[in-house]
C-alpha cells in the first residue's frame, strides 16, 4: 500500500514537473487568493448571483438555469477581474496553477468557446464553462491517493 502511494506521488511530481507549473511560494499563493477573494467579491456585488449557483457550477460545471445572464455574467467578471482571462484569453500561468493543469489544446479550444455570442457575459462564461468542464473530467480521470 505504502508502495502504491509512493509510485503515484512519484507519477504526479513528474507529470506536474513535465509541464512546467511552478508552485507559487507561500507568500504568493496567500497574495493570489487574497485577490481571488476581492474578484469574487466584486463580482458578487455587481451581479447578485445566488451563492447556490456558485456551488452547483463548481460541482457540475453548469449553471441550474443555462439562460441565466446575471449568474454567467458574475463568472465572465470574475474571471477577468481575477486576470484568468483577458479579453477572452486566458492567462495559461494562472488557469494551469490555480484551476487545472490544462494540457494539450484545450485552452486554445476553451478559447474559442462563444465566439458567435454578441453578450460579452455569454461569450465569457463560455469559456469559463469549457474550463471548468475540463477541469471537472481531468479531475475524475485522476486517480487519488
Amino acid at each position: 500500500m505504502f508502495r502504491n502511494v509512493c509510485v503515484i506521488s512519484l507519477l504526479y511530481l513528474v507529470f506536474v514537473a513535465g509541464q512546467d507549473i511552478v508552485p507559487d511560494d507561500p507568500e504568493v499563493q496567500k497574495e493570489m487568493h487574497q485577490m481571488f477573494y476581492k474578484a469574487r467579491v466584486a463580482c458578487a456585488d455587481e451581479n447578485l448571483v445566488p451563492y447556490a449557483n456558485v456551488l452547483t457550477f463548481n460541482n457540475t460545471g453548469t449553471l441550474p438555469d443555462e439562460k441565466d445572464k446575471t449568474s454567467m455574467c458574475y463568472f465572465h467578471c470574475f474571471f477577468e477581474k481575477s486576470g484568468l482571462m483577458t479579453d477572452y484569453k486566458l492567462n495559461a500561468d494562472l488557469v494551469r496553477k490555480y484551476v487545472w493543469p490544462a494540457t494539450g489544446d484545450s485552452l486554445e479550444v476553451c478559447e474559442k468557446e462563444g465566439k458567435e455570442d454578441a453578450n460579452a457575459c455569454e461569450r465569457g462564461y463560455a469559456i469559463v464553462k469549457c474550463v471548468f468542464t475540463r477541469s471537472l473530467t481531468d479531475a475524475r480521470n485522476k486517480p487519488t491517493v
